[in-house]
Parts: structure tokens; sequence; C-alpha cells
């Protein structure tokens, strides 16, 4: 028989575990948004790795864009996805990825040229992202800083363009 006590110990774990879940989910997407990211925006050319780093040490955030480098390089691009912890370790990425954890760091990272910053704290974009995930409207969004990103002498598809909220 379950007491009073031992159903609210089961409604709390329950919903601790949504909330994993969906934070899971919500990190599979960004790493998803991310890889779209890399087909709509014209690099420079490489020897045909893209590298990828994230700041700081989410392990699920390591593994949903491990998951997403794993499953989606080709022959043709191999993406290799590096954890640093460090904002001096930032060079020679293609991609810096900064979690909302790590957003204090975001001014010793962005304005590279060649680098494109995403990050996922509200707001960031004014203060120097160049890309930005959002909450809007339950969904995950993403915002799009377009004078940060030409500063970064990378050129953005008007496709991807037209998917941001541009700020």
């Amino acid at each position: 028989m379950m007491t009073k006590n031992s159903i609210k110990v089961i409604a709390v774990l329950f919903l601790l575990s949504v909330q994993l879940f969906a934070q899971n989910e919500a990190e599979k997407v960004k790493s998803l948004f991310v890889y779209n990211f890399t087909r709509y925006i014209e690099w420079p050319q490489t020897d045909g790795t893209f590298y990828i780093g994230v700041l700081g040490s989410d392990q699920n955030l390591l593994a949903a864009f491990r998951e997403m480098a794993s499953k989606k390089s080709t022959p043709s691009m191999k993406i290799i996805v590096k954890q640093f912890s460090n904002p001096a370790e930032a060079e020679g990425y293609n991609l810096v990825y900064i979690p909302e954890s790590n957003s204090r760091s975001l001014k010793q990272i962005s304005g590279r040229t060649k680098t494109l910053v995403v990050t996922e704290k509200a707001g960031m974009t004014k203060y120097g992202s160049d890309i930005n995930f959002v909450q809007h409207g339950g969904k995950i969004r993403f915002e799009m800083n377009k004078g940060s990103i030409d500063k970064t002498e990378l050129k953005v598809s008007s496709q991807l363009m037209s998917l941001a909220i541009m700020v």
C-alpha cells in the first residue's frame, strides 16, 4: 500500500525524469540546428573537417553534439566536436557554442573572423553572439545578429536568414 509520501516521491521523480528528457531533447534539437547552420553558411575553404568547440563541461550537451557529428559527418565533411574550458582556447574552431551557464565568456570569444559564435541565453545577440537560441511560443527558435555575422566574414544564405528572428 502506498502512502501519501511515497506517492509524492514518485511524482517528484517522474517530473524530474520528464524534465531531464525534455532537456536532452532540447539539446538534440539545438545540435541539429547547428548542423543546419553548417550547411547554410559559406565557410572558408577547409581540409574537409569542420570543427565545433563547446565551452564548458555539460556532458549532456556534448553527447548531443557528438551524436549529431557521428550521424551527419560525410566523406566530404567530417564534423569534429571538442570541449574546451578556457575562452582563450576558442581559436581554430569554425563554430563555437557557448551554453547559458558560460555566457559570461561571450565577450572574450565574440568578434573573431571566420568563427560563428552560437549562444543560448536571452539577449546574447545584443552582446556579440552571432546566433542565439531562444524559446518562442514553446518552440526552440534562433535569433541572428546580421551585423555581428558580417564581421566574421562568413556568408549566410537568405534561406537561413528567413528562418531567423533578426536582431
